[in-house]
C-alpha cells in the first residue's frame, strides 16, 4: 500500500501505527471494503478529520484534510 496526499494526515496515520495498531488495521480495512472506499479519522488533536479514500485501480490510500 502507498500513501499520498496529505503530509499532516500521513504523520497522524504513523502515529497511530506506533499507539494504535488495531485502530490503523481497521481504519485501512474500512477504506477498502467500504462503498465508497473511505474511511474518516480525527488526528491526535481530536479536532482535524482526515478521510483515507482507498483506490482499488491502484491500490493507493490517499489521505485528505476535512477541516
Amino acid at each position: 500500500m502507498k500513501f499520498m496526499g496529505d503530509a499532516d494526515g500521513i504523520a497522524e496515520l504513523k502515529t497511530m501505527k506506533e499507539t494504535r495498531l488495531d485502530w490503523l488495521k481497521y481504519l485501512l480495512k474500512e477504506a477498502q471494503t467500504n462503498f465508497d472506499n473511505t474511511a474518516t479519522f480525527k488526528g491526535q488533536d481530536n479536532k482535524t478529520t482526515y478521510k483515507i479514500v482507498y483506490s482499488p485501480q491502484t491500490g493507493e490510500l490517499n489521505v485528505e484534510k476535512l477541516k
